[in-house]
């Protein structure tokens, strides 16, 4: 009987427990791994896999700014230049100060050949860090790199 007792009270509270440990329901986790997918698929090349896990981060978080901007990514690495510019229009939207999104934005403008756009973007980065980071080096190698082939 004693046995039954501590199986019952076990099967008891193990539920309570579960719930309390965040297992069995959806955690503010999940959109964070959601657009941790994307941003691997993205950095690793998968394009359509990135846009199709960050379609739904965003259509789940409409104001998540790095979601928005590795959407602007992807679709700017799969030569849709058209939903890469709403993308990083929406990304600066929510935040005007996004390293990322004047970095990637800059990189579409290069693209499309308007070199003093991305010089704009390159500006404004070097506004937002003047002691430098890593987005306006990048920018800047590439805007380097354009100009000496044209």
């Amino acid at each position: 009987m004693r046995h039954f007792l501590a199986i019952a009270l076990i099967a008891l509270f193990l539920p309570v427990s579960a719930l309390a440990m965040g297992f069995g329901n959806s955690s503010s986790n999940d959109g964070e791994m959601t657009y941790d997918m994307g941003y691997k698929k993205a950095m690793d090349g998968q394009y359509s896999e990135a846009i199709e896990v960050l379609k739904k981060v965003v259509a789940d978080d409409p104001k998540n700014a790095d979601a928005w901007n590795m959407l602007g990514f992807s679709y700017r690495n799969i030569g849709d230049s058209g939903n890469a510019w709403d993308a990083y229009e929406r990304a600066l939207t929510i935040n005007p100060n996004h390293k990322g999104a004047h970095e990637y934005l800059g990189e579409w403008y290069l693209m499309q050949g308007d070199m003093p756009s991305a010089k704009a973007q390159l500006d404004k980065l070097k506004m937002l860090c003047p002691a430098g980071c890593t987005e306006s080096e990048t920018l800047e190698a590439s805007i380097q790199k354009a100009a000496s082939q044209s």
